[in-house]
């Protein structure tokens, strides 16, 4: 995750600012949050804030990987309840999208605005899908013991799949001006996910 600049041992401040953000981030997006609203809204002074954070790009990302903290345990407490492999992969991708659908309402920023924090991007980006790879890896891996997949090599099946998936989501956002996707375009993505995901579950069934 993202260092913050200051701790202070004051682990509940912390917090805070990082609840407040997420939901000025949930309502106007990151270009329309400013952190003197932040600020604002804890009561606090702009300095206080400055003091954890040096920036709000830098807050963003720490909201962003606190939501993605929050993905995992939720997927990995559904994908439990599933029980058997293929459905795990189907309850692994209906949660991604939910969480996708979190970060397109956190987000909300001018795609010519990625470049001037496109490396805390990444690796934000790079945590995420380690995490995520290694949990399909684990779904991989349980279907092959179970017989229910064919034998393969797990880790990069799971790279490929969540590689696609990735790849999938940037052809609907490469092209427009904004990190957005209104309900219509929404949709269609998640209609071709949950295609792809069957056409891959088909192919490593035995």
């Amino acid at each position: 995750m993202v260092q913050v600049k200051h701790t202070g041992g004051n682990t509940e401040k912390l917090n805070r600012i990082i609840e407040a953000a997420q939901r000025r981030f949930g309502i106007y997006g990151l270009e329309k949050t400013f952190m003197r609203e932040i600020a604002s809204d804890l009561g606090i002074s702009k300095a206080s804030l400055y003091y954890y954070f040096p920036d709000k790009e830098h807050l963003y990302i720490h909201v962003v990987d606190k939501e993605h903290d929050e993905f995992i345990k939720n997927l990995r407490r559904n994908m439990e309840q599933s029980g058997v492999p293929d459905q795990m992969i189907r309850n692994f991708v209906k949660t991604r999208m939910e969480l996708f659908r979190t970060f397109l309402n956190l987000s909300r920023f001018k795609m010519s605005n990625l470049m001037e924090f496109k490396t805390l991007m990444n690796e934000s980006w790079i945590r995420s899908k380690a995490k995520e790879t290694t949990i399909m890896s684990d779904v991989l891996k349980q279907g092959m013991e179970s017989g229910l997949f064919r034998k393969d090599d797990p880790d990069e099946l799971a790279a490929l799949f969540i590689d696609i998936l990735r790849g999938l989501r940037s052809t609907f956002i490469k092209n427009k001006e904004y990190f957005f996707l209104d309900d219509e375009e929404y949709s269609v993505l998640l209609e071709k996910t949950n295609l792809f995901t069957e056409v891959f579950i088909r192919g490593i069934l035995k």
